[in-house]
């Protein structure tokens, strides 16, 4: 399994803003390619959404993200026009651990349930326990056994 890498002051400014987002799920891009690597933090709406419709949208964000639409189609757009790519998306696991949920999965394959919508991006989940960085885990597609499987995540 490949391992995933991310430059060190990268990683440091996405544990920042999950550690700022508590107790709020926090999340984002990291785009890139050849010498560019980028942190794109993205809103997360699912309180908005919660509030709006609880039946819809029974967790809040304490459990949960959901992108702002209009910044996640933003940062798409741009990796499209700078001839980039999407090398990892990213959130946190408030008082939880960092592990790649049922939730997660189906999000990250939301046009098929057996494929990841983009199957090159790797996965990174942070526990963030009482305000403070716990761990990160990365996860990335497996042909193999159709499923994420967790690989080693190296700051560089």
């Amino acid at each position: 399994m490949k391992a995933v890498s991310i430059r060190r002051e990268n990683f440091a400014a996405i544990k920042a803003q999950a550690e700022r987002e508590y107790p709020y799920e926090c999340c984002g891009f990291v785009i890139g390619g050849g010498e560019i690597e980028e942190v794109r933090p993205i809103r997360n709406v699912q309180n908005e959404k919660h509030a709006a419709d609880p039946l819809a949208h029974p967790r809040d964000a304490r459990t949960a993200y959901l992108m702002d639409p209009r910044a996640q189609l933003a940062v798409l757009n741009e990796i499209d026009r700078r001839g980039l790519a999407l090398k990892i998306v990213y959130h946190s696991h408030p008082d939880h651990d960092a592990y790649f949920s049922p939730t997660d999965r189906r999000q990250a394959c939301s046009f098929d349930p057996d494929y990841p919508d983009y199957p090159d991006t790797a996965y990174v989940v942070m526990s963030i326990r009482n305000g403070s960085f716990q761990r990160a885990a990365a996860f990335v597609w497996d042909d193999a056994s159709r499923d994420f499987v967790e690989t080693d995540l190296n700051e560089t």
